[in-house]
């Protein structure tokens, strides 16, 4: 089995909204830098962005040709940032987890890990594949999904065919709060859960839970149905 952990709001729940909060004052004020607008116009802007375009940085590119990496390095500077508390339950629970074990986040790398050093998990997981290595374009689009699976590919090679393509997609398993970002993951054939305190269910998800410590109700199901 192949665990893809979404980071923001999955990994770390609901409960520490302040962790994304902090790096949204700082995407907020990249838009009013790009835009020249005020901060509530700010607010309007990316959200019609992450409604047109999946994310802000996207429409930034898209509209203002703002660099990537020049976006990361200004959200992503420490002193105005919160990151998750320690978490010996999560760590507990997700290294037994049997199976391989990875993060796949619409960030940039450096932000997951150091979160995951913060609560102490980041040995539970082997690797990241992060927003640059999406070539910038994230989840929900479909391209993020196939180049996860290349990416995969590589380092489960046990797990797919020689073309790259999963020998059995229900065997990878996403966990996101993102109810837009698991139905591309469901068309692909992948195992879906939904980490998220509101019980919005559509007919891709596949399993239910409010918080990630809530998983152990359900792997008695999943692995049964895997």
């Amino acid at each position: 089995m192949i665990w893809l952990f979404d980071y923001d709001l999955t990994l770390y729940g609901a409960d520490e909204h302040c962790v994304i909060d902090s790096l949204d004052e700082r995407i907020s004020l990249t838009v009013q830098n790009a835009t020249g607008v005020d901060t509530e116009t700010a607010h309007k802007i990316r959200k019609d962005y992450l409604i047109r375009f999946g994310t802000t940085l996207a429409g930034l590119q898209a509209m203002h040709g703002v660099k990537p990496d020049d976006f990361f390095d200004f959200i992503h500077q420490p002193e105005f940032l919160t990151y998750p508390k320690p978490s010996p339950a999560k760590r507990s629970l997700i290294t037994g987890l049997a199976g391989r074990r990875f993060i796949f986040t619409n960030g940039r790398r450096d932000w997951s890990e150091a979160g995951m050093e913060h609560m102490g998990v980041r040995d539970c997981f082997e690797d990241v594949f992060d927003l640059k290595q999406m070539d910038w374009i994230g989840k929900p689009h479909d391209s993020a999904y196939e180049k996860a699976e290349k990416w995969l590919a590589e380092r489960v090679p046990e797990a797919f065919f020689a073309n790259g393509t999963p020998a059995d997609p229900s065997q990878i398993v996403l966990l996101e709060d993102s109810v837009r970002n698991l139905e591309p993951a469901h068309r692909r054939g992948w195992k879906t859960i939904l980490v998220n305190p509101i019980p919005d269910v559509p007919s891709w998800v596949d399993y239910y839970v409010p918080s990630l410590l809530h998983l152990t109700t359900i792997l008695p199901e999943l692995v049964r149905d895997l």
